[in-house]
């Protein structure tokens, strides 16, 4: 706008000038044409006014141009005239359409603008709602009208505030409206300082919210009122006027008062106030049918008070059956000859019988309530003060003491001090006291010593006697027991020794197997593995029973549901006992037991292998039913059944029944010896019954576990699984192991599995190896025990610090101690126990070599 007004001025003073250097031409022209006798002056004039001309032409030009921006400035003038009056008329529309009021404050607090929804919001001051109408005389004008419920008590005040808003807005207003209305207003200041409002009609959403909360009191009183039906006491409420607000039916059953006389906001007459509120504070009352009631009056904030009613009848009876009791205890300890008393945590008597009176010659008045040490005399009290301590720290005293007596023939006594804890919380309240009269019992000790001693002379020489007797048998027990131990270290030794050379026998056998070989020598191939095989199982169980017999298996009991044992037992054996045409039933049970979960599944498992092997058809049930403490879990069979004669013999070792013989060639008559010492070793009883032609039934009894004690993770087997095939190809794998020839069968296997190789028998061979071809292998394969002391653990840890990295590794050893397996878990390595099987060995390169690859 002020750029067209400029360009106008300018236009005015060029047409002014453009006026002036006309009249100057016509003068000029005029003076030209007239004289001619002007001294030869004329045509300096006519150049004069050629030049002018010349100059009013380019004067005349610019004149145009500027007429012409001018015309353009004025059409977009009109143009920027017709697109504000548009968006005007579009705000107009777009305020109007604005479902809430809305209403916009000049910076000087003035109305700028507004929606009709904010005039329809205040229909009494719709006459004064206009452009420049203050926003003070608005807010004045609806408080005067009463238009705001919350201004009414200080119209003045609630004023003040509400400009305070205007001027600071922070968050919403929500304002009670006198027509039954709600309005939430919410302002923000302009960028020029002004304000803006939105008045938002929100009846709907109040009258929604005070439905809810009058259904949630209504819940909430029906959930109050069943809460005071469920307390055994009785209970009333009262206004400050003495009006019943709220009872229970306990309390209208205690006061004997129907619900008629009991509803709510009735007054009650004096007589029935009397039965509710009789006093204030607590008494005790007697109600209706002979109950005896504790009242307790407890006033409230508001001026009204509360009444609790509880039936005591019972405590009463109780009190006077305790007085009726300790009445009869007093006659009992009366007639005791023995001073008994009780003292409490401070050292003072609570409790003594007549006893004392007689011993010490006072009245029990003047012993009980009193501190010890006054009742005793320091002397007394001084000689038994640790055993006062004792038994006051929870400790229980038997002591013997001498006691005078002034009134009574006694030099010696024996006493006896009992801690009495509190059965809540653990603490001593007291000890017990039992003191009794041994001086009779002393004198006949004086009397016996002189038999005594003309005993000891012949009691001498039977000790002597005993002695050599002692000492022989002493030596034969540890005769006995170092056979024992030296039978086992044998044992454990041998069965080492023999695993060493059976791992390098199943080695080539599992090498050769591997070749194409001729009928016959394939087929006592696989005779000398089954041979094999057999001797390998045999060991093996040795070996677990010299362990059960030298105590080296140690349980881990714990708290466990029996059902997910059985269940796992369940899926393993049901496809063996299909293949051997019968059905596996289960039959659980929802029990916790106390065990170990991994010594009673090999129970169950021998078990379960048994009926397989010696039941031809039928069915086998895998089950458990709770007995007196506990459940017994076992196997019933449909087999052949064993005579009652030989029940004893069967946990015996290399014990085989002639009649099963027939049923099944394997086995060497150790599965239920070792049963049978596992079952000690848990501490649980094996049940055995058999019937002859019908089945047997082979079970265990399990004690009870707690339920909130259970933290249940199956064991699982830490063996690679067989169903990932190994890495081949250029995998490199060093062996370390002492015995030559378990490396040559090794080497040989795994060349035929196309992996590449390197043996040594010891960790600097192997260091030895790989420096002088320069080579990293993917994993490493080592024996414990090595030669000089030396371990594959120390081997392999000194070959990866050697390589400055972690090489996948394995330990396949003999030695199938926990120590052993332990320290490869914990270093990270696999375990293989010898002798090793080919299939669990490819399984086992195959999880080392993954590891590998994904380290």
């Amino acid at each position: 706008m002020n750029d067209v007004n400029g360009d106008a001025l300018r236009l005015a003073a060029l047409e002014r000038e453009n006026a002036k250097l006309k009249k100057i031409n016509a003068a000029l022209m005029r003076r030209v044409e007239q004289g001619l006798a002007d001294n030869g002056n004329s045509f300096t004039f006519f150049q004069v006014a050629v030049e002018l001309e010349h100059r009013i032409q380019e004067r005349t030009r610019a004149l145009e141009q500027a007429m012409a921006e001018l015309e353009a400035a004025n059409f977009a003038l009109t143009q920027a005239k017709r697109a504000a009056e548009t968006a005007q008329g579009r705000l107009d529309v777009a305020v109007d359409t604005i479902a809430d009021g809305f209403a916009l404050w000049q910076p000087d607090d003035t109305l700028a603008r507004c929606n009709r929804r904010f005039l329809d919001l205040f229909p009494n001051q719709r006459g004064m709602i206009r452009p420049g109408l203050h926003f003070e005389d608005f807010v004045a004008a609806v408080v005067s009208d009463g238009g705001v419920l919350e201004a009414r008590d200080d119209p003045f005040g609630w004023l003040q505030r509400r400009v305070a808003y205007h001027r600071e807005p922070e968050g919403s207003l929500i304002l009670s409206m006198a027509d039954g209305t709600w309005q939430r207003i919410s302002e923000r200041r302009t960028g020029d300082g002004g304000r803006v409002g939105i008045y938002t009609d929100i009846t709907d959403i109040k009258r929604q919210e005070m439905r809810l909360r009058e259904s949630d009191l209504a819940a909430h009183s029906l959930l109050l009122q069943a809460t005071l039906n469920s307390i055994r006491q009785g209970i009333a409420v009262f206004d400050a006027h003495g009006a019943l607000l709220a009872w229970n039916h306990r309390f209208s059953d205690l006061v004997g008062l129907s619900p008629q006389a009991l509803a709510v906001g009735k007054r009650i007459s004096p007589r029935e106030r009397t039965l509710c509120c009789p006093l204030s504070g607590a008494l005790e009352m007697a109600g209706t049918r002979g109950r005896t009631l504790e009242v307790q009056y407890n006033p409230m904030p508001n001026g009204g008070f509360a009444m609790t009613y509880t039936d005591i009848s019972e405590r009463k009876a109780a009190e006077q059956a305790l007085r009726d009791s300790e009445a009869k205890m007093r006659l009992i300890t009366d007639a005791l000859p023995a001073l008994i008393a009780y003292v409490d945590n401070q050292q003072i008597y609570r409790f003594t019988n007549q006893g004392y009176e007689d011993w010490f010659g006072i009245p029990r008045s003047e012993i009980n309530g009193r501190p010890m040490r006054e009742v005793l005399g320091p002397r007394l009290f001084d000689g038994r003060r640790h055993y006062v301590e004792r038994a006051l720290e929870g400790r229980a005293s038997v002591f013997e003491l001498e006691l005078p007596a002034p009134r009574r023939n006694i030099e010696f006594a024996k006493a006896t001090f009992i801690p009495h804890f509190d059965p809540d919380h653990g603490g001593v309240l007291g000890f017990f006291a039992l003191i009794q009269d041994i001086t009779d019992i002393r004198r006949a000790a004086r009397a016996l010593e002189h038999s005594k001693e003309q005993l000891e002379q012949r009691v001498a020489e039977r000790t002597i006697e005993l002695s050599h007797a002692n000492s022989r048998l002493q030596e034969a027990i540890h005769a006995a027991e170092e056979a024992q131990r030296s039978k086992t270290r044998f044992f454990a030794a041998a069965s080492h020794d023999l695993l060493q050379p059976l791992n390098a026998a199943r080695l080539f056998l599992a090498s050769l197997a591997g070749q194409p070989l001729p009928p016959n020598a394939a087929r006592l191939a696989d005779n000398a593995g089954a041979s094999l095989e057999a001797v390998d199982d045999l060991i093996n169980t040795l070996l677990e029973i010299s362990r059960l017999d030298a105590g080296a298996v140690e349980t881990d009991m714990r708290h466990f549901p029996v059902a997910a044992l059985l269940d796992q037992l369940a899926t393993e054996f049901a496809p063996l006992a299909e293949a051997r045409g019968l059905s596996l039933r289960l039959h659980n049970c929802a029990a916790v037991v106390h065990s170990d979960w991994v010594l009673l599944g090999r129970v169950l498992r021998n078990f379960l292998s048994n009926a397989i092997r010696y039941t031809r058809h039928g069915s086998l049930l895998l089950g458990c039913r709770r007995i007196d403490g506990g459940v017994r879990v076992g196997v019933w069979d449909q087999g052949a059944g064993i005579e009652p004669e030989k029940l004893p013999t069967i946990f015996g070792e290399f014990v085989r029944l002639s009649e099963h013989s027939s049923m099944c060639n394997k086995g060497m008559g150790l599965g239920l010896a070792i049963v049978h010492r596992l079952a000690r070793a848990l501490q649980h009883r094996l049940y055995v019954r058999s019937i002859p032609g019908q089945g047997s039934c082979f079970a265990i009894d399990i004690p009870y576990g707690r339920p909130a004690a259970v933290q249940f993770d199956a064991p699982h087997d830490d063996a690679p699984s067989a169903n990932h095939p190994a890495q081949t190809g250029d995998a490199l794998l060093l062996l370390i192991d002492n015995d030559p020839a378990i490396l040559e069968g090794m080497v040989t296997l795994l060349e035929d599995w196309d992996y590449q190789t390197l043996a040594a028998s010891s960790a600097e061979a192997a260091l030895t190896l790989l420096d002088a071809h320069g080579l990293t292998p993917d994993a490493i394969l080592a024996d414990y025990h090595l030669d000089d002391g030396a371990t594959g653990s120390e081997a392999i840890r000194r070959i990866c610090q050697h390589l400055g990295q972690n090489i996948p590794a394995a330990l396949i050893t003999a030695d199938r101690s926990a120590e052993v397996r332990q320290e490869a878990e914990a270093a990270g390595w696999a375990w293989l126990g010898k002798p090793v099987r080919p299939a669990r060995l490819r399984a086992l390169l195959g999880h080392v070599l993954r590891r590998g690859e994904m380290g």
